[in-house]
């Protein structure tokens, strides 16, 4: 039985967003094999026991790769992109099997992985989804006609970036270009790869923008079907921009599906307090409009 091996890169912090992605990875795939690859700058005892517990009624094995982030300490860090960004960079060196799904950790697995995992490659270094309104080819030196793709979900040729010494080149390209990355590991991928990646439909990798009601006007980068199919039946839901399901104020139209994961998981305590706080946030509204 062919086993799918997955990746996630994460901090102490974002683990209760990561325990989501997973929990609803091995629910919407509850027949396949996995291989649960964590990178990691040091997750403790008591968080990495929580981890395990989503995996144990599932076919998958999980596996701590903790690394010593310091290797990042002079690329771009601030307030939005921490080291953790970068740990992806580092998967075919940490993993020596020829193909790898990467996820971020403020997604929800929708449905099945399986013909996305079993997507040809080729000579491409990846597949990805496009991600809308770039418009800066100059400024990372790649050419027009090169599209721009989203980092957050990626099948991964390890092959090729091991062959290629891709880790080394992208952080050098992210240094001598700090004045035009903006999107860190992201930038630096696009910059240096250069529209050398294989296009994925939208459905598997749903970004927040497609919501917008003009976004069909304003970009061309998907047809109205793939747009339809995304918004309708998407694989991955890819919760990007700033605003997030854990906040108050969120509006995505697929947020309880993150609570319903993380209900499914060890951190579900999180939910009451969040509750708890929206039923504040309400009562505290009804009493200033009384006023």
């Amino acid at each position: 039985m062919i086993k799918y091996n997955i990746v996630f890169a994460s901090d102490e912090n974002y683990l209760q967003h990561l325990s989501v992605g997973l929990a609803s990875l091995l629910y919407n795939n509850s027949s396949l094999e996995f291989n649960i690859y964590i990178i990691n700058g040091g997750i403790g005892v008591a968080s990495w026991k929580k981890l395990k517990d989503i995996c144990k009624d599932y076919n998958a094995n999980i596996i701590d790769l903790c690394i010593d982030d310091g290797i990042f300490s002079n690329l771009i860090l601030n307030h939005h992109f921490t080291k953790a960004n970068y740990y992806r960079l580092l998967i075919p060196n940490l993993i020596e099997v020829d193909k790898v799904l990467y996820l971020d950790s403020d997604l929800v697995v929708h449905g099945s992985i399986k013909e996305l995992y079993n997507t040809n490659l080729g000579d491409f270094y990846l597949g990805a989804v496009e991600n809308p309104g770039f418009d800066r080819h100059s400024q990372l030196k790649m050419d027009n006609t090169s599209k721009y793709f989203n980092s957050g979900v990626m099948l991964i040729n390890n092959f090729k970036w091991r062959e290629s010494n891709l880790f080394s080149k992208v952080i050098n390209f992210i240094k001598e270009n700090k004045e035009s990355i903006e999107f860190v590991d992201q930038c630096g991928l696009n910059g240096f790869i250069n529209g050398n990646w294989k296009e994925l439909p939208l459905k598997y990798n749903q970004q927040t923008i497609i919501f917008d009601k003009l976004f069909p006007e304003i970009f061309n980068c998907f047809s109205m079907s793939e747009i339809i199919e995304a918004k309708n039946r998407p694989i991955i839901i890819h919760f990007t921009g700033s605003s997030k399901p854990w906040h108050l104020r969120n509006k995505h139209p697929y947020k309880n599906k993150y609570w319903k994961y993380l209900n499914k998981s060890p951190f579900k305590n999180v939910f009451m307090i969040f509750f708890e706080r929206f039923i504040r946030l309400i009562n505290k509204t009804i009493i200033l409009k009384q006023r």
